[in-house]
């Protein structure tokens, strides 16, 4: 008889601490994979939040530059270097964070800013990553999105 897992194999903590071992593209390819996986639809809107106007704010401004500008920012903010883009960024609450990188996941949805590249090979820890977290609730795999955001 078969069961379905709904934790992985290791702690969330464990997979957040992966994460953060991982190279600034691994970290954003994880967290398009997972995007992907857990589907915009089951994402709350960050415009049901009061403080949506700082993302959107950003997020548009984000969506102005280059894609290699876009890429740039997502690397640095993951990899929290401090610039004149990423400040603005570091000055959001937690919430808005989280809405920036909603948007930001919708955006590379719909091709409004830089993707993934389809032929980007992940480590095997990256996929190892997106393997476990991607056999989990939505709800957990909200929180470990939100504790890699966060702890970035």
């Amino acid at each position: 008889m078969s069961t379905t897992t709904t934790t992985p194999r290791h702690g969330l903590a464990d997979y957040v601490a992966k994460f953060q071992s991982c190279s600034a593209d691994d970290k954003l390819a994880v967290l398009w994979r997972i995007y992907t996986h857990i589907g915009e639809e089951r994402l709350e809107n960050p415009d049901n939040n009061k403080e949506s106007d700082s993302s959107l704010k950003l997020y548009n401004k984000l969506k102005e530059k280059s894609q290699d500008e876009q890429l740039q920012f997502m690397r640095d903010v993951i990899s929290r270097q401090n610039n004149d883009i990423t400040s603005e960024y570091y000055q959001l609450s937690d919430t808005t964070k989280i809405a920036t990188w909603y948007r930001l996941g919708q955006g590379m949805a719909d091709s409004s800013v830089v993707q993934v590249p389809s032929d980007y090979e992940m480590s095997d820890e990256a996929k190892d990553i997106v393997n476990n977290i991607g056999a989990i609730s939505f709800e957990q795999c909200y929180v470990f999105v939100r504790d890699a955001l966060l702890d970035s």
